[in-house]
């Protein structure tokens, strides 16, 4: 006759069992989940038009912002207002369109920093519309970075294009200034101070009058 503390070993131990199949199978789900669909895609299309204005801010306070103008010249709005290195603002512009998308992944926003995102870049472009990127941790093998787009799906965007967006918080694209010319500083001279000539007396006619015999 098996004891009661045999049968209480027994249905720990099965217990045991059991839920070391479900955590191997959790895991098993879990890797599936977080491996990116194939094919690549850009995040945005040719319908979506050109980008107007370009806003960054990280979780560690820095913001960048450019935009263009009423004249539709690019000019640095933030960190200060400015006018922008035309070349470098619009090589933004088109690292914002040439994004990509490596995949999408069924996981928390809490696993995958997006809870409390690192980054987030609000995008205008022309006709108005914006959108709202978030963008979170690092993938583990460090080719993108999980990001979530006008709070669609958790997708996974290139490394290398955002990184190339974020060194404008460092680095904002101010145009170029001219050093202005040195101009010599004038050399004071002293004027001279003119003494006025004291006045001679005129001697009165009747002091020089000759009295007549």
């Amino acid at each position: 006759m098996i004891r009661r503390n045999t049968w209480i070993l027994l249905v720990v131990l099965a217990a045991l069992i059991g839920l070391s199949f479900y955590l191997q199978n959790q895991k098993t789900k879990q890797a599936a989940q977080a491996t990116p669909t194939q094919g690549t895609t850009t995040l945005f299309t040719a319908d979506s038009g050109l980008p107007t204005d370009i806003k960054i801010e990280s979780s560690t306070g820095q913001s960048v912002e450019v935009a263009r103008n009423a004249s539709n010249v690019w000019v640095v709005k933030a960190p200060t207002e400015a006018a922008a290195d035309q070349a470098s603002a619009e090589a933004a512009a088109t690292q914002v369109g040439a994004l990509n998308v490596m995949g999408d992944v069924q996981l928390g926003l809490d696993v995958v920093g997006l809870a409390k995102p690192s980054y987030t870049v609000t995008l205008t472009f022309t006709g108005g519309k914006t959108h709202k990127l978030i963008i979170g941790s690092i993938t583990p093998i460090q080719t993108g970075y999980y990001a979530r787009l006008d709070a669609g799906a958790v997708q996974i965007i290139d490394k290398q294009g955002l990184d190339a967006l974020f060194t404008m918080l460092t680095n904002p694209p101010f145009a170029a200034t001219a050093t202005p010319a040195s101009t010599a500083t004038p050399i004071e001279t002293s004027t001279p101070e003119i003494t006025p000539a004291s006045a001679t007396e005129t001697p009165s006619v009747t002091e020089t009058a000759t009295k007549s015999p």
